[in-house]
């Protein structure tokens, strides 16, 4: 009687929960699916559509800066890239500034590049400029790696680049790339820099919603 009594609670539960709902399509599933909502990929160079010397002003260092198909690409949507060669083993820093600094006028918290490097014994840093006139050096840490390699330096909060009032139209700039080596190398291994497809992760900036409509 007591098993039969336990039977006849379990089957009115079960009779009495709510139904399922059906899944929503427009339910966002977690964080990461909420930020592929906001922010999006702005390219910034990606070294196709320009010879090298409407691209970077002249070293300000021996090293040799061109365009280069000799290596297969990092992606298969693009066809060359920059190519860094260094003439001495005396050159300790090299700094290249682009003709016209690329300008991103949605808020950006990142910038990110492809790099290949053979266990290259250096540090490379993406220059920008802020809405205040102020250059900041994101910097990539060592290069201890081998063949390409998909780069991401954040874009730190004392960049002040912050939408802080609606409408605003400020905008960060990349100044340039600066490579600075932490030894000197042998005339027969001088390093080799590639680097393709400069680009950043943005999202819009606060701006006045349009007006009612009546």
């Amino acid at each position: 009687m007591k098993r039969l009594f336990v039977i006849i609670c379990l089957v009115s539960r079960l009779f009495a929960a709510d139904p399922v709902k059906p899944p929503n399509p427009n339910k966002v599933q977690d964080f990461s699916d909420i930020q592929s909502r906001i922010f999006r990929k702005e390219m910034l160079e990606n070294f196709e559509e320009k010879a090298i010397e409407e691209i970077f002003l002249s070293p300000d260092t021996q090293a040799t800066v061109r365009l280069s198909r000799e290596l297969a690409p990092p992606v298969t949507e693009t066809i060359q890239y920059a190519s860094v060669n260094v003439a001495t083993p005396e050159t300790r820093r090299v700094r290249l500034q682009f003709r016209n600094p690329p300008e991103i006028k949605s808020y950006c918290r990142a910038l990110t590049f492809w790099l290949n490097v053979e266990k290259l014994h250096a540090r490379l840093s993406l220059i920008v400029e802020d809405r205040e006139g102020r250059r900041h050096f994101l910097d990539s840490g060592e290069l201890q790696f081998r063949g390409w390699r998909f780069m991401r330096l954040s874009v730190p909060q004392k960049v002040h680049q912050q939408d802080w009032y609606l409408d605003e139209k400020s905008a960060l700039k990349l100044i340039g790339i600066e490579i600075v080596f932490a030894r000197k190398y042998t005339k027969g291994k001088l390093p080799l820099i590639l680097i393709d497809e400069i680009a950043a992760e943005v999202r819009d900036k606060y701006q006045v919603p349009p007006p009612l409509k009546k």
